[in-house]
């Protein structure tokens, strides 16, 4: 027996129950709807404009189960003849994160509420989006819009005379749907109201990637934090060599900041908010992502703690980052007995530091990143923020003399520029990159060692790696796994 009409009945009954008394004393499950149609699709790109940022909304992961919308403190008040009239400000009610295919049936959408809803797509990728309104038209319609996420806090109803695309309504359980065309990579905001506001309704929302859907992007753009020394490009070589056009052809926003190449980094993080807030501003984007390499993780978190932007970075991923200092630190400032003068020639040869000023500014950097100070000053200083997820990753090398023995299990082999700095650091440390300890470099969610010396983790000299090691190829895993981790 064909159960459509009884499904078409029993919405419509459920629908004006709660638009007369509300959900709760309608007294029956929510009936899911497997109606479909369609009708006429357009397809628009979005158009750029600048907007200020504000603070992140804490974001949910919405999952391919039923959902429903809180109709706590929605905005209201009883009219004169008795009936719920919406305020001019509704009621935003965050349903935070929707992978691309999952979908939400039966959302109960209270009165004088709008839902909110987040999605991902790469620049240049199209996907459907498809919204049913489950109540009979002349009781209630669901309008839903697209835009970039910083232009929807505190809009109201404005948003939905301002999206990337029209308003598109829907009613009676049949589909409506639209196509997007990603005008960059990131994050987007889907809005969602009734029609009239009063009315109590539900829709369901699914939104599916139909063309350019081999490229991957994350929610926010990855920001890469260069470490000692760091530079954009000198000549034809850049810091992260080749990597940023890499991950761009992949579907990613790659931003490369560039603070002082010899600093503390209470000085090259308050640097990078700088940038941050006009990455932020010029992406429409609500947070970013920190890929930090040496003392550009160490930036990071002082960007997080130090400077209050955990609400704007949802994840810090550190590669080789000296979390707990650096012991050739401590040799060169003479906080542990040993070569203190081999140790800091080493130091400033290797970080270029040439002039008196450089020097000076660079020795800052090296009492900071010292294991002494980071143990009783910047760590305590710095403690992690709950909102943002801090990911570590640790090369390991070895000198040529190791690889005679397997059981060392080495697979790597020290650059000679920093073949000198491993041997102090094995001998008193043990394993290590050539300037950080495994153990230094490991913060929050450890996920591994790298086959690759301290710079091989950015693919110099100029591509040169360990065969084992492709720097683009482990740039890119992280890439997407920000990505599946909705980050």
């Amino acid at each position: 027996m064909d159960s459509r009409p009884c499904r078409s009945v029993c919405r419509w009954l459920r629908a004006l129950c709660l638009a007369a008394i509300g959900g709760s004393g309608c007294g029956w499950e929510e009936v899911t709807s497997t109606a479909t149609g369609t009708t006429d699709a357009a397809t628009t790109g979005g158009v750029d404009a600048s907007a200020s940022t504000s603070d992140a909304a804490t974001d949910t992961t919405a999952g391919t189960t039923a959902a429903s919308g809180g109709s706590e403190g929605s905005s209201g008040e009883t009219g004169t003849d008795g009936a719920l009239e919406c305020d001019d400000a509704p009621t935003v009610v965050d349903l935070g994160y929707t992978p691309l295919a999952a979908a939400h049936e039966d959302v109960a959408l209270a009165p004088c509420e709008h839902h909110r809803w987040y999605f991902a797509v790469p620049e240049g990728a199209t996907v459907e989006l498809a919204v049913t309104g489950e109540s009979p038209s002349e009781v209630a319609t669901v309008t839903a819009v697209v835009g970039y996420p910083d232009q929807y806090e505190e809009a109201g109803d404005d948003v939905f005379g301002d999206g990337l695309i029209s308003p598109f309504t829907s009613a009676g359980g049949l589909a409506t749907t639209r196509l997007f065309e990603s005008p960059r990579s990131g994050e987007f905001a889907l809005s969602v109201r009734a029609d009239p506001p009063e009315a109590a309704t539900s829709y369901s929302l699914q939104i599916t990637c139909v063309a350019g859907c081999e490229r991957r992007t994350t929610r926010f753009p990855l920001v890469l934090v260069h470490g000692w020394t760091g530079f954009e490009n000198i000549g034809p070589i850049d810091y992260w060599f080749q990597l940023p056009p890499t991950l761009e052809e992949a579907g990613f926003a790659p931003f490369v900041t560039v603070t002082d190449p010899y600093n503390t980094s209470l000085v090259r993080g308050q640097q990078l908010a700088a940038q941050v807030d006009e990455i932020l501003t010029s992406w429409r984007s609500r947070k970013v992502n920190v890929i930090g390499h040496s003392q550009g993780g160490i930036d990071g978190r002082a960007l997080i703690s130090t400077y209050g932007y955990g609400d704007r970075v949802s994840a810090l991923v550190t590669i080789g980052s000296p979390h707990r200092g650096s012991y050739v630190a401590d040799l060169a400032l003479g906080l542990v007995p040993g070569p203190a003068d081999e140790a800091l020639f080493f130091l400033l040869n290797f970080v270029g530091a040439i002039t008196a000023q450089q020097k000076s500014d660079a020795e800052a950097s090296f009492v900071q990143l010292s294991e002494a100070h980071m143990a009783s000053e910047f760590n305590p200083q710095n403690p992690d923020d709950p909102r943002v997820t801090y990911i570590s990753y640790a090369g390991r090398t070895c000198a040529a003399s190791e690889f005679l023995n397997p059981q060392n299990g080495c697979q790597d082999l020290v650059d000679p520029l920093i073949g000198w700095s491993y041997q102090i650091l094995r001998a008193a440390r043990g394993d290590n990159d050539g300037l950080v300890t495994l153990e230094s470099a490991q913060w929050g969610d450890f996920r591994g060692e790298m086959i690759a010396d301290h710079i091989d983790e950015i693919g110099q000299i100029a591509g040169i790696t360990d065969p084992k090691f492709n720097h683009k190829e482990f740039y890119l895993a992280r890439a997407r796994d920000l990505a599946d981790e909705a980050h």
